[in-house]
C-alpha cells in the first residue's frame, strides 16, 4: 500500500504541470494540503476539506487573490477505495477523517495542517490542539489511525529553523507517542511533512522516499512510503 502526501502551494505554479506530474504515479492514497481541486487519473475517490472562504477576509488572508478564482481547500485526500466513515473534526476547513477498509484492515487517515500560517499567532497553537484533541478521540474507536500532512515541522534536532517552535515540536512528539505512533519520515533532511503511521504498523513498512524535490512544482518536498500489508 502506498500512501503520499504533497503540499501543492494552492498551485501557484500551475495546475496542469501538477496533474501531470502525479498522474505519472500509481499510489493507492494521496494527501494533498494548500491544495485545489485536481484531476488524478489513478484515483476513483477524492475527499475535500471544506471551501476556503473567499468572499472574506479569512483569518486575516485574501484567498480571493492567492487562489486565483479557483475553489481552495487545506486538506485533500485522493483513493483508490470508498470511504466507509467519515469521522467528525472541530475544524473541518483544515482537517478530515476518514475511514477505509483496506487490505491491513480498516484504517482512519486523519488529513491536517499544523501552521497555516506557520509562526503568525494564535493560528498553529489552535491547529495543534484541534488535531491532537480529535486525534485522541478518534484513537478510542480505532487505533489504525494515521496522521498525514503539513505540520511545518521539521524532527532533526539540527533542524529548528524549519519547525514553528519547540514547544509545539515536544506536543507533537508526545502525541505521537501517546497514541502508539511511528513517524517514518521523521529523518528526512529539511522535510516538514509527514506521514505518522501506527507503531504496529512498523514491521510493515518497506520504503521512505520523496517523490519530488522542493521548489519543482512547490516550496514543498512531496513524500511517500509503502506498506506491505
Amino acid at each position: 500500500m502506498k500512501i503520499a502526501t504533497y503540499n501543492i502551494d494552492w498551485a501557484k505554479k500551475g495546475k496542469f504541470k501538477i496533474e501531470e506530474y502525479l498522474n505519472q504515479f500509481d499510489f493507492d492514497f494521496l494527501i494533498l494540503t494548500e491544495a485545489i481541486d485536481l484531476n488524478l487519473k489513478n484515483f476513483n475517490y477524492k475527499y475535500f476539506s471544506e471551501e476556503i472562504p473567499t468572499h472574506i477576509l479569512y483569518e486575516t488572508q485574501n484567498y480571493s487573490k492567492i487562489l486565483n478564482h479557483e475553489k481552495g481547500y487545506r486538506t485533500i485526500i485522493y483513493s483508490k477505495v470508498p470511504l466507509s466513515k467519515k469521522h467528525q473534526v472541530i475544524d473541518d476547513k483544515t482537517n478530515i477523517a476518514l475511514e477505509f477498509e483496506t487490505k491491513m484492515g480498516a484504517i482512519i487517515i486523519y488529513a491536517t495542517i499544523i501552521g497555516t500560517l506557520f509562526r503568525q499567532k494564535p493560528f498553529a497553537e489552535i491547529e495543534l490542539e484541534n488535531c491532537v484533541n480529535d486525534c485522541e478521540r478518534i484513537f478510542k474507536t480505532n487505533k489504525k489511525i494515521l496522521i498525514i500532512g503539513d505540520f511545518n515541522t521539521s524532527f532533526n534536532k539540527d533542524e529548528k529553523q524549519f519547525g514553528i517552535n519547540s514547544e509545539i515540536t515536544e506536543t507533537l512528539k508526545k502525541m505521537i507517542f501517546n497514541l502508539e505512533l511511528f513517524n517514518p519520515t521523521s529523518n528526512i533532511k529539511e522535510n516538514i511533512d509527514h506521514i505518522i503511521i501506527p507503531k504496529l504498523f512498523e514491521n510493515k513498512l518497506i520504503e521512505t522516499k520523496l517523490f519530488i524535490e522542493k521548489d519543482i512544482l512547490s516550496d514543498h518536498v512531496g513524500i511517500c512510503i509503502s506498506l506491505n500489508p
